[in-house]
């Protein structure tokens, strides 16, 4: 059967789609089409795009009700699903602490301690308010904002993947920088042998994991980060206590959509050291927790869900599976 392989810069990120279709011609078309719905997302959930959903939501929530269409009132209802299964860790109206932080890194230096309780102040997703009569979203203090940066690619993912099986694609892969889902399984019909970088070099592969009619997400700070006094600062912030996450190293979600896997990736990521115990706590979620070694900078300790063993290989010798 062969296969059609086509890419795009898309959300900030690598956006490559593969299709396997006894005809080209239903491939190509297919995966133009998925691509096109990934375009659609960014349109309405980016937050560099004054003209998107969620910047009108940004600039006049506080004062009225604002109405956004199906997709972005879908994917805040899952964000805000996450953010009460996280006791706030995970966090959609962090947008405040984002600004904070953007402006931090372009003068190279952290925010002073008064900066950052007034932006911890102004983040609270129990101060966004979603009215299903009519999709309507609002603020219930001034100053507030959305970032989607942590699902919305997610669902991006997930639009183009159920384009592909609108249009009969029964063999597929979605994958935007890491967030991705298959569709069936692979052009031999084996299940999808997907890789996973090292978070410490991330040139090489750390592991791979068998996956099929599944989603895969990863988050950590190994490519997204900024120097300032020779400290290492993430772009994952903790609304909690306005810093970024610096264990564990990354976090990977393997669930159904990957909307829900980006979501709960960097919840995950942002509970630390509990990171495989919050997955392990998610109904229908499997994950993949790496860390360092303290005793030996140079290594890492993998951990997965128990019902991923023998679905994920080891193929770093810097690596090494808990028990």
């Amino acid at each position: 059967m062969p296969t059609l392989t086509l890419g795009r810069l898309l959300m900030g990120t690598a956006v490559e789609s593969e299709v396997n279709h006894r005809d080209l011609s239903i491939s190509k078309s297919a995966l133009e089409d998925s691509l096109e719905r990934m375009v659609e997302v960014d349109r309405l959930m980016s937050i560099f795009r004054p003209g998107s959903e969620i910047s009108l939501v940004n600039r006049v929530a506080a004062a009225r009700p604002v109405h956004v269409g199906e997709q972005t009132f879908r994917v805040l209802q899952e964000a805000e699903a996450i953010s009460q299964r996280s006791n706030g860790v995970f966090d959609v109206t962090v947008y405040p602490l984002m600004q904070l932080w953007r402006a931090s890194r372009a003068e190279r230096r952290l925010p002073s301690p008064r900066q950052m309780d007034a932006a911890i102040a102004r983040v609270a997703w129990s101060n966004l308010s979603l009215n299903p009569e009519g999709r309507h979203v609002r603020f219930r203090r001034s100053e507030m904002g959305i970032d989607l940066g942590g699902i919305a690619k997610g669902y991006a993912v997930d639009a183009a993947a159920n384009s592909l099986a609108e249009a009969g694609v029964e063999s597929g892969l979605v994958n935007a920088g890491g967030d991705l889902r298959a569709i069936g399984r692979n052009r031999d019909g084996r299940s999808w042998r997907i890789g996973l970088r090292h978070p410490l070099a991330p040139s090489r592969i750390l592991l791979s994991v068998f996956v099929e009619d599944e989603a895969v997400a990863t988050s950590g700070n190994y490519f997204q980060y900024f120097m300032i006094g020779g400290r290492r600062y993430g772009h994952l912030l903790n609304p909690l206590t306005g810093m970024s996450a610096d264990v564990p190293l990354s976090a990977t979600v393997i669930a159904e959509s990957a909307m829900r896997a980006d979501g709960l990736a960097t919840a995950a990521m942002l509970h630390g050291t509990e990171a495989l115990t919050f997955i392990q706590g998610v109904a229908g979620a499997e994950g993949i927790v790496v860390n360092p070694r303290p005793q030996d900078p140079r290594r890492v300790s993998v951990q997965i869900t128990p019902a991923l063993r023998g679905r994920v290989v080891l193929l770093d010798g810097s690596a090494e599976l808990e028990r």
